[in-house]
């Protein structure tokens, strides 16, 4: 098993008025593995104060649906985030360690991915990068 990143991916320049403007882009190429990190990149001057991004699994046939992979409200700071899946056990309940914190692993992908940025400035784009698990 190795590590290895995958990306930059590209939230394409957000269009419309100022702190409403919007843009999403798919990616071209297939990530197979699991994710244990996600560093996003603010471009531009996108609001702190409004800046919503969205990092999701594309989720079209023959890939399961689509998952949220990250999700980031009224935020424009750069960083890596380490977003695990809570385990479940055989009949649907997430586990804890002892009814309060959840017992998390990484999120397995095989699939294209989707970058969003929402009610941003007009010309605000996100570059994000995946740290991939084989």
């Amino acid at each position: 098993m190795g590590v290895r990143t995958a990306g930059p991916f590209n939230s394409g320049a957000a269009v419309g008025a100022n702190g409403v403007a919007t843009a999403n882009t798919n990616s071209t190429i297939k990530i197979k593995g699991w994710i244990v990190g996600v560093y996003v990149k603010y471009n531009d001057s996108p609001p702190a104060a409004t800046t919503d991004v969205t990092v999701a699994t594309l989720g079209t046939s023959p890939s399961p649906p689509s998952e949220t992979l990250l999700s980031l409200v009224d935020g424009a700071t750069d960083g890596w985030r380490y977003p695990w899946t809570a385990v479940h056990s055989t009949l649907g309940v997430a586990l804890t360690y002892d009814g309060t914190h959840p017992i998390c692993a990484p999120t397995p992908i095989d699939d294209l991915i989707k970058v969003t940025i929402a009610q941003a400035n007009a010309a605000d784009n996100v570059d994000v990068w995946l740290l991939i698990e084989d």
